[in-house]
């Protein structure tokens, strides 16, 4: 099975906070799918609320996002629009 990657830019003023990550999880959660984030030299399983919360991002920022699984693009699809919409936050 193949693994798709991308790296996007964290837009949010708030970076991956807890409201942002517990709608990650939700998203990911949707799909058959692995999601993996990289930040930096920290890694977590997109399915984690602790795990993403530990990588630490901020607004700016670059991130790795990997997929793999039988709805591996249509959930990269997802996660990547869900950063570029701000997590559906006001600022």
């Amino acid at each position: 099975m193949d693994i798709i990657k991308q790296t996007i830019t964290i837009q949010n003023k708030l970076g991956l906070h807890t409201r942002a990550t517990i709608k990650l999880v939700e998203l990911v959660n949707s799909f058959d799918a692995t999601i993996i984030i990289k930040h930096q030299d920290k890694q977590a399983d997109a399915d984690s609320v602790l795990g993403l919360l530990v990588l630490e991002t901020c607004y700016g920022q670059e991130i790795e996002i990997l997929a793999k699984g039988t709805e591996a693009k249509q959930a990269m699809l997802a996660v990547t629009k869900l950063i570029e919409d701000k997590f559906l936050e006001e600022e």
